[in-house]
């Protein structure tokens, strides 16, 4: 007798377990609720990535003392070319990415 009781009792335990659900029904909000929702825009910046042709690196221009003019004028073309670029740079500053 013992055993059959057993497994009434496991049976009905499982039956009472079948029923139950471990998920919480959501609570309804009172109808006198003093916040309502609003949705809200979350604005979201993407930045341009900027193309590798503008961040390459100049070489410096060297030498001796007596081509100091010509190395003047390397470097100061140096100088112009990346100043052009940069300006290329802020140009794309502020526009927006293609996704």
């Amino acid at each position: 007798m013992p055993g059959i009781s057993r497994l009434l009792m496991c049976v009905l335990l499982v039956l009472m377990l079948a029923g139950a659900t471990c998920q919480r029904k959501p609570e309804q909000p009172e109808q006198g609720v003093a916040v309502a929702p609003e949705p809200v825009v979350v604005e979201r910046r993407v930045y341009v990535p900027v193309p590798r042709m503008l961040t390459r690196q100049e070489a410096i221009a060297e030498g001796p003392i007596p081509m100091c003019y010509d190395v003047a004028a390397q470097r100061r073309a140096a100088i112009e070319r990346l100043n052009a670029r940069m300006q290329q740079i802020q140009a794309l500053q502020g526009t927006e990415a293609k996704p």
